[in-house]
């Protein structure tokens, strides 16, 4: 459904070294299905979700949605891809006019998108229906953002990013803000909304353990590069990286990133740290298929 290829990602802040945010990354989501996208904070996890609805423009690579080219799409042709994707951010307070009543916020879809109503149907009734999917009373929906708990504003952004029927929700660390309870509950209303509405949805977390709950596939980042991708990635992993942290105990929370360490010009991502490191790791890998999945790694045989 929708592919990323090839997508990179330069910056050149002034007066500093330029910061490779993404590199050469394939991805691809499929119909209705739930990528985990699993990395340290800061491996360019939220870049690449950005690339992929083209907010930042990528240095190099090209993103196709039900194949067609985005790059290649006027900004009028391109609005009209986006009511087909939307985000669920990390932080909802951000995302809500905190002049706004919530239900305004709701329903701001329909106001950008008039034609998107249902024939016959009035944005009252839409916003009604829209509560009762994610759970909030009439009665929230009627305050002020500051005068909701977090997992309720999340719930109503939430309603927004439903309210146009997407066909991928990008779930940009929805529940780290949150409180455990509250996390599982907006976890669980995430997979009965997929369920309901068949969308597919790319989940990005740095908690290896909602990585392994909801996701179909699981895609591991490190340092801007997807270095694993597949089925059972986390149960029977293969990269050094991802087996290093599949053995972090207790919580599942990846550890803060490995400390900056100059990157040796045309190694592997991981060289610096990686205890199994040979002299061809000093070449950067591609990415290889074995058993079913994908692994950026010298020391995996080809398929």
């Amino acid at each position: 459904m929708i592919e990323g290829r090839g997508l990179t990602k330069i910056f050149n802040p002034p007066g500093k070294n330029r910061i490779i945010a993404v590199d050469r990354v394939d991805i691809r989501i499929n119909a209705g299905e739930t990528l985990a996208l699993v990395g340290e904070s800061g491996c360019g996890k939220s870049t690449l979700s950005r690339l992929l609805l083209l907010l930042i423009p990528p240095t190099f690579g090209e993103v196709f949605f039900e194949g067609q080219n985005l790059k290649e799409l006027k900004e009028k042709e391109l609005r009209l891809i986006r009511r087909k994707i939307q985000i669920v951010p990390q932080q909802p307070e951000s995302a809500l006019n905190p002049r706004w009543k919530v239900a305004d916020s709701i329903c701001e879809p329909f106001r950008i998108h008039p034609d998107a109503l249902p024939p016959g149907r009035q944005v009252g009734e839409e916003l009604e229906r829209l509560l009762g999917l994610v759970g909030l009373e009439p009665e929230q929906a009627s305050r002020y953002p500051h005068q909701l708990s977090g997992g309720e504003l999340q719930r109503a952004v939430i309603a927004r990013a439903i309210a146009l029927e997407p066909a991928l929700i990008i779930c940009d660390e929805p529940t780290s803000m949150l409180d455990v309870s509250t996390q599982a509950a907006i976890i669980r209303l995430l997979q009965r909304l997929q369920q309901k509405l068949g969308c597919a949805l790319l989940f990005i977390t740095h908690d290896q353990g909602l990585a392994h709950a909801i996701g179909d596939r699981t895609a591991v980042m490190f340092g801007g590069q997807i270095v694993e991708e597949g089925k059972g990635v986390l149960d029977r992993p293969l990269h050094p990286f991802t087996r290093r942290i599949t053995s972090i105990p207790d919580s599942g929370l990846l550890p803060c990133p490995e400390p900056h360490v100059t990157r040796t010009p045309g190694s592997c991502v991981y060289y610096q740290f990686c205890p199994e490191k040979t002299e061809k790791c000093l070449h950067n890998s591609e990415m290889r298929e074995y058993k079913g999945r994908r692994v950026r790694c010298h020391n995996i045989p080809h398929a």
